[in-house]
């Protein structure tokens, strides 16, 4: 084997870890969750930021065909670089990263429902809640169908009721935050009935040990294979199995990219779960185009701190 040819093989499985839990790779989810505003890199502290997150992105979508970004929330709010700039920088940030799919967290209400809904028209993915209503009508689209390597996958996202009480009451009045049990069933019977899909994942900022813990809603609801978690900022090196679907959960502040290898060439699929450590992503070069925006972003905060 050339060096060239050894050294590439030798990347590409310090990237993907091993895969002896699965036959083969038809889908790679990557997963973050309560990020909480930290899009820029802290080296001391072991912050990806968006940079690397886009790195690690990029490269594995070189070597798979299929591969999804999701965030289970808690992201938009957090810090200066998203505070003054009401959330834009990091959608921006989010949207040049290549992200698909979002759950709306609790602190992503803090600038109130109506800037996160002009957020959303600005997202290059989508922003998903089955239980989020105003006026008796779904506020986000609660799910969304996908087809990968010959199967289809459904996806509901999930918003936690504890933003009733973590949010300022303003930033949510007219809002109703509705039984995640209930929304999941409905939309497991849809998913599973009227599509006849293959998979069925969950994303959602609901987490857990809280108030509405997640792994109630797989007590009561059958049929989830995948739940991509937030909100009680729990580490999951390699996932959890409870009531029959595999929990993820990425810890917090970018800390770490969560991983998910789907096999869905049997029945039901197979999956493997891991971390990926902001240490193995700094050993990548970060995406120049998302560093300069932050850069930029970083300068319009400091010109709207001073007033000129």
């Amino acid at each position: 084997m050339r060096k060239g040819v050894l050294l590439l093989t030798l990347l590409l499985l310090f990237i993907s870890g091993t895969v002896s839990a699965v036959s083969q790779v038809d889908l790679v989810i990557l997963h973050t969750n309560d990020m909480h505003g930290r899009i820029e890199p802290n080296y001391d502290n072991d912050i990806m930021g968006m940079p690397y997150i886009a790195a690690l992105v990029a490269e594995y979508r070189e070597q798979y065909p299929h591969v999804w970004v999701m965030d289970a929330g808690d992201t938009i709010h957090g810090r200066p670089i998203t505070d003054r700039l009401y959330g834009e920088s990091t959608v921006q940030a989010m949207n040049m990263a290549g992200y698909d799919f979002m759950a709306p967290g609790n602190h992503d209400f803090n600038f109130g429902y109506d800037v996160l809904l002009d957020l959303e028209e600005q997202m290059e993915f989508q922003l998903l809640a089955a239980n989020v209503y105003k006026d008796d009508q779904l506020l986000f689209h609660p799910y969304t169908v996908q087809e990968v390597a010959g199967k289809s996958i459904g996806i509901i996202g999930l918003a936690t009721p504890d933003t009733y009480t973590t949010t300022h009451p303003d930033n949510i009045r007219g809002i109703e935050f509705r039984d995640m049990v209930a929304a999941t069933q409905h939309y497991v019977d849809l998913l599973r009935g009227d599509y006849g899909v293959d998979m069925v994942i969950v994303l959602g900022h609901v987490g857990f040990g809280r108030n509405y813990p997640s792994t109630d809603i797989t007590a009561a609801v059958s049929g989830i294979d995948l739940f991509v978690d937030g909100h009680s900022h729990t580490k999951l090196p390699e996932g959890e199995v409870h009531n029959g679907t595999l929990f993820v959960q990425a810890y917090e502040y970018a800390h770490y990219l969560g991983k998910v290898y789907v096999d869905l060439s049997g029945d039901t699929p197979v999956m493997q779960a891991a971390l990926i450590p902001a240490a193995a992503g700094f050993e990548r070069e970060p995406v120049a185009d998302v560093q300069e925006y932050l850069d930029e972003a970083r300068v319009e905060v400091r010109r709207r701190l001073l007033g000129n």
